[in-house]
């Protein structure tokens, strides 16, 4: 609860028109973005094996799908985990945003909004980590 709390407290939220401006420029670099993400939960891209290289086999990369877009994007997700879940017998973690009643329900593992307990510790692990 504190996570949650904390998360949507004035520090997190552009409340004043020149704190909108700084976060609306702050988001023309989504991609780059992405890349600091994937790195901070020890996903770096660049250091995936090739499908030529012998540690390929043994550890494949990470699949990633980012859904971009103004329609659709949750339901376009939700089938796609689903059926990676399903018919491939892959783990899947999903991240999708606006929420619509609970912050939690914007992150799901394995098909499940993750719990209050994992989103604290996560959160505050990011949070005091910088």
């Amino acid at each position: 609860e504190n996570a949650v709390s904390a998360l949507l407290s004035p520090l997190h939220q552009s409340t004043t028109p020149s704190a909108i401006r700084a976060a609306a420029a702050r988001r023309k670099a989504t991609l780059q973005d992405m890349h600091v993400y994937l790195r901070r939960l020890g996903l770096d891209l660049n250091d995936a094996p090739s499908p030529s290289s012998s540690s390929f086999s043994s550890q494949p990369p990470p699949l990633i799908l980012h859904v971009t877009g103004t329609k659709g994007k949750g339901s376009t997700l939700s089938l796609c985990e689903s059926l990676l879940r399903r018919h491939h017998n892959l783990h899947t973690g999903m991240f999708t945003s606006p929420h619509l009643v609970d912050i939690r329900e914007r992150i799901r593992i394995d098909g499940r909004p993750i719990s209050k307990e994992n989103f604290g510790k996560i959160y505050w692990r990011g949070r005091l980590s910088h």
